[in-house]
Order: C-alpha cells, then structure tokens, then sequence
C-alpha cells in the first residue's frame, strides 16, 4: 500500500505584521504621553512645583529670566525649560562671575569711605585728585578680590624693612578698618626692577622682609586672628606701572593689602549646584 505524502506545511508570510503592529501601538502610547505633556494645566504644575520645593528645601521661585509658564496659544510648548534647576552650566558661571564682581565692587566702595572717614575724617580722600605716587593710601577693585595700595616710600626708609615709627598710625587705621571683614588677606611686598644688594639682601628678600614686618604689626594689634593674614614676596615681577622713569619706579616700591575672595566658603563649584559631584580617580 503506497505511503499517503504529507501535506506541505503552511507558511505564514505575515507575521511581520505582529512586530509592526507591536510598534505602532508603542508609538501611539508615545505620542499620546508627549501630547499630555505639552498640554499644560497650570494649576496643577504649580502645586507640583511648590510641593517639589518644600520637599527638596528651595525656597527660591522659578528664575524670572526663564519667564513663567505660558497660558492661552501659547501653552503648547515644552514645560521643561521652565523648571527649576534646568540651568547649564554656562548660566550658572556667568551669575557666579557677576554675583561676585558685584559683591566686591560694593564692598571696595565701602571700603574707600571706611577709610576715608577714618584716616581723614570728613573729608573723602584729599589726595585723590594727586598724582598716584603723591597718594598716601588708594583703593583698587581686582577680578579676584580688593587691593589696598601704600607706596613704600611711607611705611619705611630707602632700602630699609623697618616701619617707620610715623606709619604706624595709618596702619592701626586701616587695620581698624579691616578687622570685621571676615576674609583671608595677603599682604605683598613689591619692589622695582633696580638690582638691590645690602647685607646679603636682593629684592626678593626686601619684598619678603617688608611684607612680614606689616603683617606682624597687624597682628600684634590684635584686630585678626592668627591664620587670617599671611605675608608674601614678588621682588619687581609685578610692576603696576613701567619701570622706565623714577615715578613709575616709586608705583612699584609698594605693600599691597589683597582682601581675597576665594574662600572655600564663599564659592561653590558649579558640578555641586548641579548635583553632578565629580568623584575622584583615586577613590
């Protein structure tokens, strides 16, 4: 008896209609929830907002530069540009940058008048209208801080670290100034570009001699704590003026007093205010 022949299996060609179908389905779920989104009720995004801020501890308002969240027509566009804590990194730089020009800018203000008012009473800086190196003491604004200027030619003799018995009632006045301001300051000692060589002494050495001197007689005042003031030496390899004339020269023989703003405290790291902490390699 012949063997009856198999019948030919079916074969489905269309079963990509499955995995097509699969896909439209996720792409209608997709657009459905892009179309919620874009669709704002205000209301509700306000409270999620507040409560959003009431748990995290943020008391600001959404940035007034990012406007407020649109209403009528205009209600169709992105909800995300408007909240809060969506800021590049590029933002947060230039509000930091301006933040702190303001903050010192105003405090080098107050600074002048509070020297002013102590070291020539009402008036408001007689020596102003002078010449720089006829000037007894100038206030300068710097990127990163305020910088209090006295040629040297006031605090001590030609070629000498010692104060001059006279100076120190200016410098008790500036100190009394400086004793509240709460930040680090360096004071420099600076030189012209004449070669000096006394008693085994360059104009590294000066620098250095006549810097320390003004710090520890800040100190012994008792205005600041030890550790908030600290002396340094840079010789003539920071002229503020050039060193082709004996008045330039003068500018350059000076103590600064540099009111630094670089407090860990003070700042903080755009990656910390983006919640991005970079960690380090040798953790």
């Amino acid at each position: 008896m012949p063997k009856k022949k198999k019948c030919p299996e079916f074969e489905n060609h269309e079963r990509w209609l499955v995995a097509f179908a699969d896909m439209m389905t996720l792409l209608f779920a997709l657009f459905v929830v892009l179309y919620a989104i874009a669709v704002v009720n205000t209301s509700k995004v306000k409270q999620v907002t507040e409560s959003m801020q009431v748990a995290f501890g943020i008391k600001e308002e959404v940035p007034k530069e990012e406007g407020t969240i649109p209403r009528g027509p205009d209600s169709r566009e992105s909800i995300f540009r408007y909240i809060k804590g969506n800021t590049s990194r590029e933002q947060i730089l230039q509000r930091i940058v301006r933040e702190r020009a303001a903050i010192i800018a105003a405090q080098a203000k107050q600074m002048e008048q509070k020297l002013a008012q102590r070291l020539y009473g009402a008036k408001q800086f007689p020596d102003r209208e002078k010449k720089p190196v006829d000037r007894l003491i100038y206030v300068a604004r710097d990127p990163d801080g305020i910088r209090i200027t006295l040629l040297s030619r006031v605090l001590f003799e030609p070629g000498s670290y010692e104060l001059k018995p006279a100076t120190k009632d200016l410098l008790r006045g500036v100190a009394e100034v400086l004793k509240g301001i709460g930040r680090m300051i360096r004071v420099e000692g600076h030189t012209d570009n004449l070669p000096f060589e006394r008693n085994g002494l360059s104009n590294w050495e000066l620098s250095c001699l006549r810097a320390t001197n003004v710090t520890k007689y800040f100190l012994e005042t008792g205005l600041f704590p030890k550790g908030s003031i600290y002396p340094a030496g840079f010789a003539e390899t920071r002229p503020i003026a050039e060193n082709d004339t004996p008045e330039d020269r003068a500018l350059n023989r000076r103590v600064d007093l540099k009111i630094l703003y670089d407090n860990p405290d003070d700042y903080i790291p755009p990656d910390d205010q983006l919640g991005n902490e970079e960690k380090s390699d040798k953790e």
